[in-house]
């Protein structure tokens, strides 16, 4: 039985204390990448999942499962359609079903698909209703609508939405619902109650529109980033007590040169390879970016991808000029516990892109000049791992913070083996 949707609390938000930190600056090399695949083998990969011994892989041809140990394959599975061991839309690996077990988030079909070791199907789980969403959403936002995650008791949180959503604007309007192991469905958190939904930008712009991002962590928890309000919330395992933590750092203005980057991203994606000659491009994109200005937000994003990790939070910097959507190398992390310093600024090597942070290794891919991949893990540098001095875990927010009490919103307001991927 879904039950009464708990608003955060944003009568109380604005009061928290805000206090600003330099973050540590910490940089990571090439030369600490280990590899965990062979070269040349994989291509566009949508999601890396390290569980029980193997590195699990979702790349967007068939066989679109692989399993890797060792770095050798061990095993692949998976083609289209709507049969056993089939997918009409893979989208995402999840850590469900017993040692050993991968499944799979068939997004198209609203389906869990959870396979054996050796690729063999063992269960399907359905996700209920999701809502619309267009088939081309990750070029146009980011912040992904049918993004899945897992929580510590074997259960799933997701977005829910009542309409289609069609620009990044309309992530806003979802709600965000936790079905647990059992079957019983909670409603988190309407976004639409969240302080930023009621900021101007987000009702009159539609394109690069700073969206709610949010994780499931290892703990249990969930966190969820206000980008607008600049309020990280975490709900606790419980589902009943709820803590704010204010994002202390500043964005700088959208520019030009970040909108024309967005719109020949947009472009690039509707030419499908045709080619447009330079000077021709150029002109179309000065006319888009001055007829659409109004439709862009004034400042960049807080962030445009967010992972919780044991104890902390990352966040993804925005930064145009590397991507259309912004992904960058840079992410700022937030303490929720036990750490004297709260803020940390990480960069990561080039061309590597993160998927999973565990509590020893950074998990992704690197892309080299001909859009080949290949799976790597860095180590996690020692002042981001979980344990604080003492050895202790820490147990609670002490990062800066305020309890938040239950409400809704005014009416008026503006080298190694890998240990396991989180959960």
């Amino acid at each position: 039985m879904s039950l009464p949707i708990v608003a955060l609390a944003l009568l109380f938000a604005g009061c928290a204390e805000e206090r600003r930190s330099d973050p540590a600056l910490i940089s990571l090399d090439s030369g600490e990448v280990t590899w965990e695949s062979t070269e040349g083998a994989l291509w566009g990969i949508a999601d890396v999942l390290a569980r029980d011994g193997m590195i699990w892989v979702l790349s967007p041809v068939e066989p679109f499962v692989h399993g890797l140990q060792y770095g050798a394959e061990m095993v692949a599975f998976g083609t289209q359609g709507d049969g056993p061991g089939e997918f009409r839309s893979a989208t995402a690996l999840l850590s469900l079903g017993e040692a050993g077990e991968i499944t799979v988030w068939d997004a198209a079909s609203r389906l869990y698909r959870t396979f054996a070791a050796d690729g063999l199907p063992v269960a399907n789980r359905g996700a209920g209703e999701v809502g619309t969403v267009r088939g081309d959403i990750d070029v146009v936002t980011f912040g992904d609508p049918l993004r899945v995650a897992v929580t510590a008791e074997g259960g799933t949180v997701r977005g829910e939405f009542a309409g289609a959503v069609m620009w990044g604007s309309d992530l806003w309007t979802a709600t965000l619902v936790h079905t647990g192991a059992d079957g019983n469905v909670e409603r988190l958190v309407d976004f639409g109650d969240l302080r930023g939904a009621f900021h101007e930008e987000v009702r009159t712009r539609s394109v690069l529109v700073p969206v709610p991002l949010w994780d499931a962590c290892p703990d249990g928890s969930v966190v969820v980033l206000d980008p607008m309000a600049r309020f990280l919330y975490r709900i606790d395992s419980t589902w009943e007590e709820r803590d704010s933590l204010s994002v202390p750092w500043d964005v700088p203005p959208l520019t030009r040169a970040d909108r024309i980057s967005y719109l020949k991203g947009q472009l690039n994606a509707e030419l499908q390879g045709r080619r447009v000659e330079d000077g021709e491009m150029e002109a179309m994109l000065a006319r888009a970016e001055e007829g659409g200005r109004d439709q862009f937000p004034a400042s960049a994003p807080l962030a445009v991808d967010l992972k919780c990790s044991e104890g902390r939070v990352w966040m993804q910097e925005y930064d145009g000029a590397a991507h259309p959507l912004g992904f960058s190398q840079t992410w700022r992390t937030v303490a929720l516990a036990g750490d004297t310093q709260p803020y940390s600024e990480v960069t990561l090597p080039p061309a590597f892109q993160l998927f999973r942070v565990s509590d020893a290794h950074l998990l992704g891919v690197v892309t080299d000049d001909m859009d080949l991949q290949r799976v790597a893990s860095i180590p996690l540098p020692e002042s981001l791992r979980p344990f604080v001095r003492d050895g202790s875990r820490p147990v609670s927010a002490t990062a800066p913070e305020m309890r938040v009490a239950l409400a809704t919103a005014p009416d008026d307001a503006g080298s190694g083996r890998l240990k396991d991927s989180p959960r």
